[in-house]
This record gives structure tokens, sequence and C-alpha cells, in this order.
């Protein structure tokens, strides 16, 4: 493609290049984001969902996603499952709309990063977003409830248990950003959304912060990577 896109979207049957996929193709082309897609739709529907939180454990399926949601009060106490749960928190989602969010932006952003890069590179820079953005809050909401034990914000966030795709897809997101003619386009539409989100639609701060972090971390790190020539990339 000689010419950058305004939005670098596509399709999930075609390519970088705009050339229509057989079904093979596709899958081979999509491979992390259909294995993640199957994976999360198939815990969705065939054990159900998590809850909000994490607070309630009453159900197999509420237990699973408690004891695989990253729990911040784990940082220091636990770490070891802290970490590890970096990888097993964003297969279970809490109710039908977290899930739709989450399979939407797949459908949307995650996939077409993976087209047009790959699946190696849509894996690392999930995780590592992921992974990035809970050490950054970990520490944020243990640090700030040390300082300021007294605060709703922090013992709220400190004490419940997030699961859930949505800052693994937002820093695929920003990785994405990369493959627009105009990188700021991108960024303002996120930060306009995020004011919404949580302006107007309710959602929690940490969870607006995460969302900004992740995607801001995949926009610099990606751009990182495509100048290093980090990992195998299909187009720049």
């Amino acid at each position: 493609m000689s010419k950058k896109p305004l939005f670098p979207f596509i399709l999930p049957f075609f390519d970088y290049n705009r050339k229509f996929l057989r079904p093979y193709e596709i899958i081979k082309s999509r491979l992390f984001s259909c294995s993640y897609l199957l994976i999360v739709f198939s815990i969705a529907y065939f054990l159900g969902f998590g809850h909000w939180g994490g607070h309630r454990c009453d159900s197999f399926i509420e237990q699973l996603a408690c004891s695989s949601s990253i729990w911040p009060n784990k940082l220091f106490s636990r770490p070891h499952e802290y970490f590890i749960s970096f990888f097993t928190s964003p297969y279970f989602h809490n109710d039908l709309p977290h899930l739709k969010l989450v399979l939407y932006g797949f459908i949307v952003f995650g996939q077409s990063f993976e087209a047009w890069t790959n699946s190696k590179s849509t894996f690392i820079l999930f995780f590592s977003c992921i992974s990035v953005t809970c050490i950054i809050m970990g520490l944020f909401m243990n640090i700030g409830y040390y300082f300021n034990s007294d605060s709703e914000f922090f013992a709220s966030a400190l004490n419940r248990g997030f699961i859930g795709g949505s800052v693994g897809m937002f820093g695929l997101l920003g990785g994405l950003s990369n493959y627009s003619r105009k990188k700021w386009l991108i960024p303002f539409i996120v930060i306009i959304f995020e004011i919404w989100n949580v302006f107007v639609n309710g959602i929690t701060n940490y969870i607006s912060m995460a969302h900004l972090i992740s995607f801001f971390f995949g926009l610099f790190f990606w751009n990182y990577c495509i100048k290093k020539q980090l990992f195998i990339q299909t187009s720049v």
C-alpha cells in the first residue's frame, strides 16, 4: 500500500493491501484474534460471566473468574499470582455488554492491527500493554492507598478484581494508530471517547485511566518497534 489510510481499519476478509482472502487465509492472517475471540466467546457461552469487582464467587464461573482476575492488592502480598493474572484475566468478562465491547473492538481494531503486522506481534503487544498498564496502575493504587487509606477512590480500586480484554484491546488500537497518515487523529478520538466514558457513560476513573495508559503505551512502544524493526511486520 503506497499511501497510509486516514483510518487504518481493515475488514476481516481482506489483507492490508485490500486483497480478498479465502477462509483459510483469514484464519492464518488473524490467528491470534480468531483464537482469542473463540476462547472468550466459548467461556461466556458455555460457562457464563464473572461478576463486576469479583466480590461474588458463588457459581463455578464466578470462582474461576475471581481466581483469574487482576487483584491490585496482590501486587506485594502475592506478586506471582498478580503477574500470572495478566495472562488469565483477559479471557473472562462480567456481562454481555462488557463482552460485546471487546468482541466488537477486536473485530474492528484487534484484527486490523494483526492484518498490518502478524499474529506474533499482536500477541506481544496485547499482553505487553496489559502487563505495563497493570504494573503502573497496581503501583498507583497501592502507593495511593498507603498515603491516603481513607480515600474511597484508592480503597475501592485496590480491593476489587479486574477482568476483560479491553485494556489489551486499547493497546492494539494504540499500535494501530501508527498506520494512520495522521497519527494524532485516533489518539484525539480515544481521548474524547474516554471523557464521554467517564462523565456520561459513568465508567470508573481508574478503568478509564487504564485504557488510556494502555493505548498510549501501545502507540509509542509500537512506533519504537517500527523504527527499530524489532518484530516482523507486514507493512510500515
